[in-house]
C-alpha cells in the first residue's frame, strides 16, 4: 500500500515538472528556411508567417516570408512585406531594393523594377545583390522591347495615337485581314522607325498572306538592327519550320533564354511547341497560365498540345475545354484525337 502511494506522489512530481513549449518566432524562423532549402514552398510560407506575426518587426524573417512569396509568385503579398520593411521596420535594409525590382520585373512592370535595382545599386554598388541586380538591369532593358505597348517601360512608346493605331493594326491582323494589317503597320513604321513590335506584326502579315520571303526579310532587319529580339527570332525560326527550312541552328540561343515577363514566357513557350519540343513549351506556357485570359484561344490551343504530349492529360483537356468556349470550330482537333504531324499547326498559325 505505500509502495503504490509512494509512485502515485512520484507521478504528481513529475506532472509538475513538465513545462509547456511556447514555439517562438525563432523556432518557426528555422522551421521555414528548413522547408524553404527542401523547396516546400508551402509549408516554408506557414512557417515564415507564423514566425512574422510573432515578431513582427523582426526584418530578416519579414524578407524570408517576402522571398518565399515571390517565388510562390505572390508578387503583390511579397511587396507589401518589403515595402513593410522599409517604411515600418528597418529603411536601411537596402536589399528590399534588389527584392522589389525582381518581383516588379516578373509583373511586367518594368519602370517600377528599373527605379528599385538603379535605387540597390545607388546604395549598394558592391552589395551582396549587385551583381545580379546588374544582371536584372540588362534583362528588364530588353524585355522593355515588348510586343505590346502597355507592357513596355513608360519612358517609351508613350504617345496615345501609336498605342491605338498598333491596337488597331493587330485588331485587323486577328481577323485575317492582312493586307489592311500590312498598311497600318507600314505607316507606323515611317512614322515611327525604332517602334520593333510594328516591324513584327508586320512580318506576321507577309507571312499569313503567303509572303514568306517578305516577312523573313522585315524579320532579318530587326534582328539586325535590334540584336536579341526575342518576338523577332522566334519569328523567324517559325518561318523556317513551316517551309522546311533548316531552323535548327536557332534552338541553342531560344533555350539559353530565361524570359521574365508574361509576354516573352507566351512568345517562347507557343514557339517551342509549334517546333515540337513539348517538354521546354509546356514549361513557359505552365507559368503564365493563370494569367492567360480565358478567350485566347492561341494560348489554349499550344497549351493544350503541350501538356497532352508531356503526358499531363487533364491539363491538356481542361486547357481545350477554355478553348472550346470561344472556338467550337476547333471541336474534333484535339491533340489525343489525332496523331500530331509536322504541318498539324500550319493551318492553325494564327494560333
Amino acid at each position: 500500500m505505500q509502495k503504490k502511494d509512494q509512485m502515485q506522489v512520484d507521478q504528481d512530481d513529475h506532472e509538475k515538472n513538465v513545462y509547456s513549449f511556447i514555439p517562438s518566432g525563432e523556432f518557426y524562423f528555422s522551421k521555414g528556411i528548413e522547408a524553404y532549402q527542401k523547396n516546400d514552398l508551402q509549408n516554408a510560407k506557414k512557417y515564415l508567417q507564423r514566425a512574422m506575426e510573432l515578431e513582427p518587426m523582426e526584418p530578416i524573417i519579414a524578407c524570408q516570408y517576402a522571398i518565399v512569396l515571390g517565388e510562390l509568385e505572390l508578387y503583390e503579398q511579397s511587396n507589401e512585406v518589403v515595402h513593410k520593411v522599409l517604411n515600418e521596420i528597418d529603411p536601411n535594409m537596402h536589399e528590399c531594393h534588389y527584392f522589389l525590382a525582381n518581383n516588379y520585373a516578373y509583373m511586367g512592370l518594368y519602370k517600377k523594377s528599373l527605379y528599385h535595382a538603379k535605387k540597390y545599386i545607388q546604395l549598394e554598388p558592391n552589395g551582396e545583390f549587385a551583381k545580379d541586380t546588374l544582371e536584372l538591369l540588362n534583362i528588364v532593358s530588353v524585355e522593355g522591347e515588348d510586343e505590346h505597348a502597355d507592357t513596355m517601360p513608360l519612358t517609351q512608346y508613350e504617345d496615345e495615337e501609336l498605342i491605338e493605331r498598333q491596337d488597331e493594326a493587330m485588331h485587323l491582323l486577328e481577323k485575317g485581314k492582312y493586307e489592311e494589317a500590312i498598311v497600318e503597320f507600314e505607316q507606323l513604321i515611317e512614322k515611327h522607325p525604332d517602334f520593333w513590335p510594328a516591324y513584327n506584326n508586320l512580318a506576321l502579315a507577309y507571312y499569313y498572306l503567303g509572303k514568306g520571303d517578305l516577312a523573313k526579310e522585315v524579320t532579318e532587319q530587326v534582328l539586325a538592327e535590334s540584336p536579341g529580339n526575342l518576338h523577332a527570332l522566334c519569328n523567324l525560326v517559325v518561318f523556317l519550320y513551316y517551309d522546311g527550312e533548316d531552323y535548327r541552328s536557332f534552338l541553342p540561343a531560344l533555350e539559353k533564354i530565361h524570359p521574365i515577363s508574361v509576354d516573352h514566357r507566351y512568345k517562347l513557350g507557343i514557339t517551342f511547341s509549334i517546333l515540337g519540343e513539348y517538354e521546354k513549351g509546356y514549361l513557359w506556357l505552365h507559368k503564365i497560365a493563370k494569367y492567360v485570359p480565358n478567350d485566347d484561344g492561341s494560348f489554349y490551343y499550344w497549351y493544350s498540345c503541350a501538356a497532352y504530349n508531356v503526358g499531363k492529360e487533364q491539363q491538356a483537356e481542361l486547357a481545350w475545354k477554355k478553348l472550346l468556349e470561344h472556338h467550337p470550330d476547333k471541336i474534333g482537333m484535339e491533340p489525343w484525337k489525332f496523331e500530331q504531324r509536322k504541318n498539324s499547326g500550319r493551318d492553325n498559325v494564327d494560333f
